[in-house]
């Protein structure tokens, strides 16, 4: 990895970023939970540290999982900075999409909640290595795997809760933070057809991170309005309103970027791209000196969709999606309401709306499942912990979690929910004997 710079010392482990010059890119979100796991803290303290660093506290009731970490912001800005620091790593702001703050705005650019690829986690663990977050599943314009061919999803196959990827005071990514079960496995019902569209998009955003991990990449806005100028200008003979109709666009946007020079947001750089037949990477530096007016694009067929135009609401029919949920909720597995939600293709929130009964019922029923198969958990779990915990005491040993992973098999170590509530009744009860 010929672009990450060392020095000889650092406060912080000198981590690598995975998939470095890949679309595989690690997100700096994933780098900082390795970070921590690789230091056997939370991230609640690894955070206190890193807050130092920017000459800060932590304000009261501070949720770490809140700074927008993977996008262009202050906040990825200053995190990026505060870790490179720490680590003596270079270059960490290619772990978020910090190099093309001046040519992509911010507006709709990151992805709600946590999601994953369960085939990429699984690949990862196959292949003998930890599996880590990629940079492509937090932005909101990648639904798909571009490696996969698969969707992305935001539910732990095993408990079914959403945000189960990092929301949480420990975090080992590619294991829920609720249930501990590993999120290399796809569930079956969230299997779904990916369209073309979302699979030119995933390679697009692709090249755009492949890219962006050479540091002498400096995109500006002035480059990119110049570019949008001249596609404009040999697309349709300089009229913005033709170029606007072209890809779909309001034609004051468009005179609002070549004239005033404003950033388009990164679906609308897409859709221009598309049109333009030009790769993703090279749009946004204002790269045209290989580019001609192509004869035909066959890619001018993918339906991205309008930027800027409401879609119609979808007519559902909730009588049968209320007879479909008292299905579900006699089914001989229980599932919880967000894998019910994903099955109708509908927010779990309105199923709550529209079918609060039924959706209830399917909720307590998931909970109740959840908290049995959680009993059963900690007690196969607790007789393995308890013997490492005797054996650390007796060889005069600090119980930890990275004493522990070298003694626990890991599949019993990360199914425990509260494991450190286990560990403190265990040594209390060890103190008492």
């Amino acid at each position: 990895m010929n672009h990450v710079v060392r020095n000889p010392r650092s406060v912080l482990h000198a981590l690598d970023p995975r998939g470095w010059n890949t679309p595989d890119v690690e997100s700096l979100l994933s780098y900082f939970c390795r970070l921590a796991l690789s230091h056997s803290v939370s991230v609640t303290s690894l955070s206190r540290i890193v807050v130092r660093e920017m000459g800060s506290e932590l304000r009261e009731g501070f949720d770490w999982h809140e700074r927008n970490l993977s996008g262009l912001g202050e906040a990825a800005e200053a995190w990026a900075g505060a870790l490179a620091a720490l680590t003596s790593v270079g270059h960490l702001d290619r772990l978020a999409l910090l190099p093309w703050r001046q040519v992509i705005a911010q507006r709709g650019l990151a992805a709600k909640g946590g999601r994953w690829c369960p085939e990429c986690l699984e690949e990862d663990r196959s292949s003998g290595a930890s599996p880590y977050f990629r940079l492509a599943w937090d932005i909101a314009a990648v639904t798909t795997c571009h490696k996969h061919h698969a969707s992305l999803v935001d539910v732990c196959p095993d408990c079914g809760r959403p945000g189960a990827r990092h929301r949480a005071t420990y975090v080992v990514p590619g294991w829920c933070t609720h249930c501990g079960g590993f999120l290399g496995r796809r569930a079956s019902q969230s299997q779904a057809t990916v369209s073309p569209e979302a699979m030119w998009t995933a390679r697009q955003v692709g090249l755009l991170l492949s890219a962006q991990c050479d540091s002498t990449i400096e995109p500006t806005r002035e480059g990119l309005r110049t570019a949008i100028g001249e596609l404009v200008a040999r697309l349709d003979q300089g009229k913005s309103a033709s170029f606007a109709r072209r890809v779909g666009l309001g034609k004051g946007t468009v005179h609002h970027w070549v004239k005033v020079g404003g950033v388009p947001t990164l679906d609308a750089s897409l859709r221009i791209a598309l049109h333009a037949g030009l790769p993703l990477p090279k749009l946004l530096a204002g790269d045209l000196g290989e580019w001609s007016v192509p004869s035909a694009i066959a890619q001018r067929e993918l339906d991205l969709g309008s930027v800027g135009i409401r879609r119609a609401p979808r007519d559902l029919d909730w009588e049968s999606m209320r007879a479909e949920l008292a299905r579900l909720a006699a089914l001989p597995v229980p599932i919880s309401v967000a894998q019910a939600a994903q099955r109708l293709s509908v927010d779990r929130r309105h199923l709550y709306l529209q079918a609060n009964k039924e959706a209830r019922i399917l909720g307590e029923r998931w909970k109740r499942y959840v908290r049995s198969r959680g009993a059963e958990v900690r007690a196969r779990a607790r007789p393995y912990i308890e013997a490492a915990c005797r054996a650390l005491i007796q060889e005069g040993r600090a119980i930890t979690l990275r004493e522990l992973e070298a003694r626990v098999p890991h599949d019993i170590l990360s199914s425990v929910e509260h494991l450190f509530d286990m560990l403190q009744n265990i040594k209390q009860e060890l103190d008492a004997n």
